[in-house]
């Protein structure tokens, strides 16, 4: 699916994939201070009050993956621990954050990444999905000045919010595992069955027909058995002729 408006159309040929820097210094920065981004192609929506497959519907451009700019609230008034609870279920994260540094700037950090699942149902029992979403915040000090700006244009929430805006990618992890490949039969082995498998007495292997039959020479001779030299006695070798 591709959703999109005139005005926010990439040229013919192009396709928005942005690098994490890129996301951060020309998308999350320019949203957070409230100026035009490169394109308008991110949509505002709080995610965490959606489920994550009602979400491509409401993005902006996307086919297997979709970007979204999001508010993130505390979990507790007078704490920093983000509230993850969304629809149905809870993001949880999931690895170690990934400083992202920028080139313009010498290498300093100009944000973060984290990598979150979505689990469906209430922790610490939910279901696992396959739904991922990478998160990107501003660095610190960017992220405090935004977010100081905003509290003063707005008072609504201003309580519970911790960051007026981050950007979130999301997409849905292939789950299809392909079947093993099986080679096909050999013309030996599709046109020659064995000839025990046709006996009509019964479901009785090769192995069982020989040694049922290993006293009938006829049985012994259709199924190549060798038989072994008789071994004479002691009688009959020290008896006189």
């Amino acid at each position: 699916m591709i959703k999109a408006n005139p005005d926010s159309m990439l040229p013919p040929g192009f396709r928005f994939h942005p690098t994490d820097e890129e996301l951060i210094v020309n998308y999350l920065r320019n949203r957070a201070a409230n100026t035009p981004c490169p394109v308008a192609i991110i949509a505002d929506v709080d995610i965490y009050k959606l489920d994550p497959w009602d979400l491509p519907s409401r993005a902006a451009y996307g086919d297997k993956e979709w970007y979204f700019f999001s508010p993130r609230d505390r979990k507790y008034p007078n704490g920093v621990r983000p509230n993850r609870a969304a629809g149905s279920g809870y993001w949880k994260a999931t690895g170690t954050d990934k400083p992202i540094h920028g080139s313009a700037t010498g290498g300093s950090v100009v944000g973060v990444k984290k990598a979150l699942v979505f689990y469906k149902g209430r922790p610490p029992k939910g279901a696992k999905t396959n739904w991922i979403m990478h998160e990107y915040r501003l660095a610190a000090a960017d992220a405090h000045a935004a977010h100081s700006y905003y509290r003063s244009m707005k008072s609504r929430n201003a309580s519970m919010r911790l960051d007026d805006w981050v950007l979130c990618r999301i997409y849905k992890k292939a789950s299809h595992v392909p079947p093993m490949a099986v080679p096909p039969l050999s013309d030996h082995e599709q046109d020659e069955p064995c000839g025990f498998d046709e006996n009509p007495y019964g479901a009785t292997t090769s192995a069982a027909v020989l040694l049922q039959g290993a006293s009938c020479p006829a049985l012994q001779a259709a199924a190549g058995v060798q038989r072994m030299p008789r071994i004479p006695s002691l009688t009959e070798l020290f008896s006189d002729p």
